[in-house]
């Protein structure tokens, strides 16, 4: 394999906090188009645990992933808490968080004390994510959930600076976007927001390529259908079906309400994600269980989605010299590409770690690359220097059985490299940890300045 170029800033710890009550999980990352050493991040913060009580925070750097400060979102009256965090800048140095807020029952002892989810809402910062206003409604529904955001950060596109809004409710995927740095949201051309894009489908996820097409990709029962926008969200095509026949990671034994791998407590489930690559280039991912184990398995386009290589099911990820050992379970699949075309594809490895009779199965954080625009992932590095374990300071989902440590993780990229961003218990509490790496070519790294003596370069300005 090419060789692995790491920077000096790896594995840094974005939380710090002793109390096991304000666990972390569930992250997004999202880097502003005008600074790229400008990041915005997010995450759940427990509250409590073993009641699934939170809210989201967000936490900002200006030098990369050096120095991160947090401020805990600010809630409304009567909002028990917000949850889902996703993040979309804009072309004027905006960042929205996109959060769905809830109630929370009155009842002490009531377990699952998230109630009613109610609507999208969005949370926005102009000074880089340094300070946070109220929120603001995107879409008030009590059945939304599950959302994504994403804004259009290429300057070459006629539609910089849109931010885009997806979730499950009213049937299927809704959709919302600004055109006017979060004055207003709409849904396509002439309606309110939440336009009905993806008919009975969950899940979603949001791409933007560099020409300004934005592709929304959602999960409908085992199949993951697409749809996409030439016109800045004013319109989208007709769903199309672009994988089929996938297997849903599956196995919730008694008391469990969502599936569980092997050797874990922890809820999983089958999420796709989309990432625009270079031209006309996208690729889909998956967590997959048609092997026993899971894998990531995906599917490449190289027309702006109107074709599909590969068997319609998809094809594995990581194969051959690269591929994951026997009984190691890869889960959490994140997509992002850079300016120049390199795909990077996050995801968490549990299984077995160490030697003995009963070795502790334990979680690592995997990044693969294409510098083939998507064609193949031949370069894998494991993120972590120490893997995590998921059973430290988890919370209790929903007063059932399993435990939690999101259902996704944050994967940003720029012309700077990849920008992993993930749960880690190695503290003895659940925190947020980033990276900033590259996998071949190591071309776009420079030192820092004169001064910048780490062992190897890091993301240069």
């Amino acid at each position: 394999m090419p060789p692995v170029i790491i920077g000096p800033r790896c594995n840094q710890r974005v939380t710090c906090d002793a109390s096991p009550n304000n666990a972390r999980s569930e992250s997004f990352i999202a880097a502003n188009p005008l600074d790229p050493y400008n990041m915005v991040a997010s995450s759940k913060r427990f509250t409590d645990p073993a009641h699934y009580g939170f809210s989201l925070a967000a936490y900002a750097t200006f030098d990369g992933g050096e120095v991160w400060n947090e401020t805990v979102l600010p809630l409304q009256a009567g909002w028990g808490g917000t949850t889902d965090p996703a993040i979309g800048w804009d072309n004027a140095g905006n960042v929205f968080v996109i959060a769905l807020p809830f109630s929370i029952s009155a009842d002490p002892n009531d377990l699952a004390r998230a109630q009613d989810l109610l609507g999208v809402v969005a949370y926005k910062s102009n000074d880089g994510g340094r300070t946070w206003g109220m929120p603001t409604t995107i879409h008030p529904a009590t059945g939304d959930d599950k959302q994504w955001c994403a804004g259009d950060v290429s300057p070459t596109s006629a539609f910089f600076g849109h931010v885009y809004v997806t979730w499950d409710g009213g049937g299927g995927v809704q959709f919302a976007r600004t055109t006017d740095h979060g004055m207003s949201w709409t849904g396509t051309v002439g309606q309110l927001a939440g336009s009905l894009i993806l008919s009975g489908a969950v899940f979603s996820d949001i791409s933007v390529a560099a020409d300004g097409t934005v592709y929304v990709v959602a999960l409908s029962g085992t199949n993951i259908v697409m749809t996409k926008s030439s016109d800045g969200g004013a319109s989208f095509t007709m769903p199309q079906t672009i994988v089929t026949g996938i297997t849903l990671i599956s196995g919730a034994p008694p008391g469990f309400a969502f599936p569980v791998l092997p050797g874990g407590t922890f809820r999983v489930i089958t999420l796709p994600t989309g990432c625009a690559g270079d031209g006309a280039v996208f690729v889909v991912a998956w967590a997959d269980q048609r092997d026993g184990d899971t894998h990531i398995y995906y599917r490449r386009s190289n027309n702006h989605g109107s074709s599909f290589s590969g068997p319609a099911s998809g094809q594995r990820l990581l194969t051959g010299g690269v591929a994951s050992a026997a009984a190691m379970h890869e889960f959490h699949p994140q997509l992002a590409s850079t300016p120049t075309g390199e795909i990077g594809c996050a995801f968490y490895l549990f299984g077995p770690h160490g030697g003995g009779e009963f070795p502790p199965s334990l979680i690592d954080v995997v990044l693969a690359v294409s510098s083939n625009n998507g064609s193949t992932f031949p370069d894998r590095v494991t993120v972590t220097d120490t893997p995590w374990d998921p059973s430290i300071d988890a919370p209790h989902s929903h007063g059932t059985a399993e435990t939690f440590i999101g259902e996704y993780f944050g994967l940003d990229a720029t012309k700077n490299g990849f920008f992993p961003l993930w749960t880690d218990t190695r503290t003895g509490v659940q925190e947020i940890y980033f990276s900033r790496l590259a996998v071949s070519p190591a071309d776009v790294y420079i030192r820092d300045s004169s001064t910048d003596v780490g062992d190897v370069p890091s993301p240069g300005r």
